[in-house]
């Protein structure tokens, strides 16, 4: 029997009494309206455990643009302790799916991790026990039965800050497919050294050399909203194009996905934590990257370079290399290549990350939604599997993503 097929409902799930035998009491709000704890969300994310994706400046343009295109009522808790200081914030939202109310992280496939924002603390006092864990999360769980008929939390990291995360051991079962991160050190030639042979290196800069010979070559890290425009224009391009070689649908065939990483992007690091930059040849984007900045980490997010003979230059690898000596001029320590399981992360990566889903039926009125997923998961397993099942699924989506356009 697959982890999925032994997902059941929770058993009796424990309240605010849950909460009372952690480290530090909490009272619990439900809001639907991000702007009304903008203050708060922004002064927590500050020191709060946690990824870029669940801050307030990526959230709120997700909401606004993509969660009112598919009809995702925003529900995001807040836990305050005892002294009215924020100890965790949940950024949830309930979607409606074949005929279920089902409750989920907000951010959906434009957020790598989901998870939430925590004290330390307060997951210092979870990981103290593990039935705390698990307690907490059905306490908030519980919050929902009368909302929501399932729960379906999707690309949980097994871990927040070295500590467990409580969401990823909740009815879980292994998502299918990894992330990895390397850890940057020293000076860019230092750590470029450690990972790259010196055949390697030389192949890198002999490849470069015969960029800059097609004409003048730039590397762009654009602050200005004209320059910031221009690049994402060349980058939606690009990934359409490589997208559509490859037989899969364009992710960024919608408006509202498009405006919500432009809205994101529009708020350049370190004032915001975005991060757009590009290689420029001749006059032309010849690679572009939209990456994001938390913390300590610089998060890899969306890479393109363009089709033709200056992919054989690999543009796009030494746009990943300028992003890694930006990233230690800045006293930045991890390089997070997020989700997916590419060969090349290999060479760079020393650490990598376990992805958890979690499933619960909360009423009967789930079932067919809990059926749905069952079978998908069971199929895409299989599809994983075999490269020629891969290709023919990428074109049937492809192809009815173009119908529906």
């Amino acid at each position: 029997m697959s982890s999925l097929a032994r997902v059941a409902a929770p058993t009796a799930l424990r309240t605010e009494a849950a909460i009372r035998t952690l480290a530090q009491p909490a009272r619990m709000a439900i809001v639907s309206d991000p702007r009304s704890i903008e203050a708060d969300w922004r002064r927590f994310e500050a020191t709060a455990a946690g990824h870029v994706f669940q801050t307030f400046d990526v959230m709120e343009p997700w909401l606004r643009h993509v969660g009112a295109a598919r009809s995702v009522s925003p529900k995001i808790v807040i836990g305050r302790g005892e002294g009215g200081g924020v100890l965790f914030l949940l950024p949830f939202g309930i979607r409606h799916c074949v005929g279920a109310r089902v409750l989920q992280w907000l951010g959906d496939d434009n957020a790598d991790y989901h998870a939430g924002l925590f004290a330390p603390h307060f997951l210092a006092s979870l990981a103290g026990d593990p039935s705390n864990g698990r307690a907490f999360v059905e306490s908030i769980i519980s919050q929902f039965r009368s909302e929501a008929d399932a729960v379906y939390f999707r690309r949980q990291p097994a871990s927040i800050a070295d500590y467990p995360n409580p969401f990823a051991a909740w009815h879980a079962f292994p998502h299918l497919v990894g992330s990895h991160r390397t850890r940057l050190a020293g000076s860019w030639e230092a750590y470029y050294r450690s990972k790259r042979n010196s055949g390697s290196r030389r192949h890198d800069r002999l490849k470069w050399e015969k960029m800059e010979g097609l004409g003048p070559v730039a590397v762009i890290d654009a602050v200005k909203p004209a320059e910031i425009r221009r690049i994402l224009k060349a980058l939606f391009l690009q990934k359409q194009q490589s997208l559509a070689a490859r037989g899969v649908p364009n992710v960024f065939a919608s408006q509202a996905v498009r405006d919500f990483y432009k809205a994101v992007a529009l708020k350049p690091y370190p004032h915001g934590p975005s991060h757009v930059s590009a290689i420029e040849c001749n006059g032309e984007i010849v690679a572009a990257n939209w990456g994001l900045v938390h913390g300590n980490r610089y998060y890899y997010v969306l890479t393109s370079y363009a089709a033709g003979p200056v992919a054989r230059l690999s543009p796009g690898r030494a746009l990943m290399h300028h992003l890694m000596r930006w990233s230690i001029d800045r006293g930045i320590e991890e390089f997070d290549f997020t989700i997916g399981d590419e060969d090349f992360k290999e060479h760079w990566c020393e650490e990598t990350e376990s992805l958890y889903d979690s499933c619960a039926l909360l009423s009967a009125r789930g079932l067919p939604f809990w059926l749905t997923l069952h079978a998908e998961r069971r199929a895409k397993g299989v599809v994983k599997a075999s490269p020629r099942l891969t290709r023919l699924a990428n074109y049937v989506r492809s192809r009815l993503a173009a119908r529906r356009g």
